[in-house]
């Protein structure tokens, strides 16, 4: 019986009580804000890639783009050149991928597992020219060779900032699909 006293005492108190700052910050202060308009607002951003890789490497951090694949930390590193169409959020167009693989910092001589992996995807769409950063992993077996990572936005004539997930297979031998599916600004 006391608790159940006490207990409708507390709840009472916490309903009937207004706090200083409940009444200061209340709706009665807040009736003339207007809600900021020049927030911007995420979008959908997704891009698909078909790709093929370019027969061979060069040794060392890749040069070509606007410079994000040039980026090997181990100081072993092999550049790879993945050519193709793009079509998505940039809109239909030509795509270059630069990934600079660190196989110094990874895998080392085995075939199977996993590198550091740097790159720039480059492309010239109908909607917009984009350039794209990829930070992530490049995995590989006998069986397959993954790309697996991030992408974000390093230029680009419509949108002020992009980061996706971004992931696919690549090949010497055949087209491929390589997607980048995340968030955008305007």
């Amino acid at each position: 019986m006391k608790f159940r006293f006490l207990m409708g005492a507390m709840l009472a108190t916490a309903f009937c009580a207004t706090p200083t700052w409940a009444a200061w910050n209340g709706s009665a202060h807040q009736q003339g804000a207007v809600p900021d308009s020049s927030t911007p607002k995420p979008s959908n951003y997704s891009i698909t890639l078909t790709i093929i890789e370019e027969a061979g490497s060069t040794s060392g951090p890749c040069a070509g783009g606007k410079g994000w694949a040039n980026w090997c930390p181990s100081g072993l590193c092999d550049c790879y050149t993945y050519t193709g169409s793009a079509s998505g959020t940039a809109g239909k167009g030509l795509v270059t991928f630069y990934e600079t693989l660190d196989y110094g910092a990874g895998r080392g001589t085995s075939n199977d597992g996993c590198d550091p992996a740097y790159g720039e995807i480059d492309i010239v769409g109908s909607k917009d020219v984009e350039s794209i950063a990829f930070t992530g992993a490049d995995c590989g077996s006998t069986a397959q060779e993954f790309l697996n990572g991030g992408c974000f936005l390093l230029g680009s004539s419509v949108y002020t900032d992009a980061i996706a997930q971004c992931s696919g297979n690549y090949s010497e031998s055949a087209n491929t699909k390589f997607t980048i599916k995340g968030k955008a600004i305007k």
